[in-house]
């Protein structure tokens, strides 16, 4: 309740603002584009998963191959920018990433064995990794290999 009374007594736009760094600093976001492809069954697309604590980030990355989600070796968060990059150890080698986290959505660039990849996932409540594609694409569904 002292939270709300704080962000009553501020303009709107300081409140805004107070609104989107507290909620940036702490919590959970997801990132996924995970479903299943109608004509074959295949699972495809990607999860990435950030938790944002005051006592440290952790963050973890799950394929639509891989039966486990992996935690990221190494990673940085940018507060100001929202800028992230992280690695994780695959079966396959090493996956690289670096983009920048929207409030809507996760956007840049995924290198892995493959090479380099755009990727733009859409923040979701919970990943759909079991429902039809939609008829539209986020750029990183889609068999690469």
């Amino acid at each position: 309740m002292a939270a709300l009374a704080i962000l009553g007594a501020m303009s709107p736009a300081e409140a805004k603002a107070a609104w989107i760094k507290s909620n940036w600093a702490s919590g959970t976001f997801v990132y996924a584009d995970l479903c299943t492809l109608p004509e074959s069954g295949t699972r495809v697309g990607q999860r990435i998963i950030l938790r944002r604590s005051p006592n440290g980030d952790a963050l973890s990355y799950e394929g639509a191959d891989k039966s486990e989600p992996l935690a990221a070796a190494s990673m940085t968060v940018d507060d100001a920018t929202k800028a992230i990059t992280f690695a994780v150890q695959t079966e396959a080698g090493p996956l690289r990433f670096q983009g920048i986290a929207a409030p809507d959505t996760l956007t840049g660039t995924l290198e892995d064995e493959a090479g380099a990849h755009s990727v733009h996932l859409p923040r979701v409540l919970r990943s759909h990794a079991h429902e039809a594609c939609p008829g539209e694409t986020t750029g990183s569904i889609g068999r690469r290999r």
